[in-house]
Formats: C-alpha cells, structure tokens, sequence
C-alpha cells in the first residue's frame, strides 16, 4: 500500500538550489551543468540538464547566449525557472513569460519563500483527506487510479492557470 501524504511530503520536500550556492564568477558549459547535476533532474522520469537543451533555450531566444562562453548567475537563475516550467508549460510560453521580467534572482528568492510557506499549508490542507485515504486497508485498483486521476487533475488546472496568466499578460 502506498502512502500519499508521504509520497507528497517527499516530493515537496526536494532540496532546492538556494541563490547563495550559484557561485558570483562566470562558468564554463560543463561547470554550469555539474551545478544542475545536484538538483535536477527534479523527479525520477525527467531528463538530466544537457548541453543541447541550454543551447536550444539560447536559439529560441529563451536566454542569453552565454558571454564568451561563460554563463553567469543570471543565466543559470533563468535556466533553473526554465528547468521547473518546462514541465507543465511550452517553452513558447516560457519565452513569453520570460519577456515580461528580468529581476530572476528577485523572482526565484520569492519563489523559494513562497514554495516553503504553500508546502506548508498545502499538506495541512491535505492532511485530513489523505490520512483517511491511508487509513482503508485495502484500496483497490479502482480507488488507487481516482487518487491518480484526481492529482493529475488538479496538477492541469493549475498548469492552465499558469497558461491563463502567461496569455493574459501577453494579451494585454
């Protein structure tokens, strides 16, 4: 039997890189991705930060070309926002997203306050329907595919929500 308030729990209590870790000097390719080694890929089923993913992100105009092929903080900053984006929203979205805004340090330290503060809450909210869903012994296939079926859910109506910002700001 699984248990879901830990299986959230875990996955929300994923280290993140912290700002203060990004080192203040320039990096090579291969130095930025060893940073990116430690934190990402975020899940089991994500693919590990490459050299041709950065390089696409710079020909779609995502981010910066790297200056003398060095990145700097802000490049690795917008690469990490682009890293947990990508998976719920298009990297055309991203773009437009990423037209809007240029303080990324700004946006990620908040990121990071606000994400501990919404674990928080979020598994208070949870606790009370999740410990009863933990409680019946014997869940059945039936049962184990709604739980599924009710995460993913809610996991697309807030990507939409997202895509609903992104086109609104862009739209106005």
């Amino acid at each position: 039997m699984y248990n879901l308030y830990e299986i959230i729990d875990s996955i929300m209590e994923k280290e993140d890189l912290k700002v203060e870790e990004i080192p203040n000097i320039d990096l090579y390719m291969d130095q930025v991705l060893n940073i990116f080694d430690k934190f990402f890929p975020y899940n089991e089923q994500e693919q590990a930060l490459t050299k041709t993913m950065i390089n696409n992100y710079v020909k779609a105009g995502i981010i910066k070309p790297a200056i003398k092929k060095k990145y700097n903080k802000e490049h690795i900053l917008m690469i990490i926002i682009i890293c947990m984006l990508k998976r719920e929203i298009s990297l055309t979205e991203i773009k437009d997203a990423f037209d809007d805004f240029d303080n990324y340090e700004k946006i990620y330290k908040g990121f990071l306050r606000k994400k501990e503060n919404l674990n928080k809450l979020t598994l208070d909210f949870l606790s009370n329907d999740i410990e009863s869903f933990n409680k019946e012994e014997d869940r059945d296939t039936t049962e184990k595919m709604m739980d599924v079926l009710l995460l993913c859910y809610y996991s697309n109506v807030l990507s939409e929500a997202a895509r609903l910002i992104i086109n609104r700001e862009k739209n106005e």
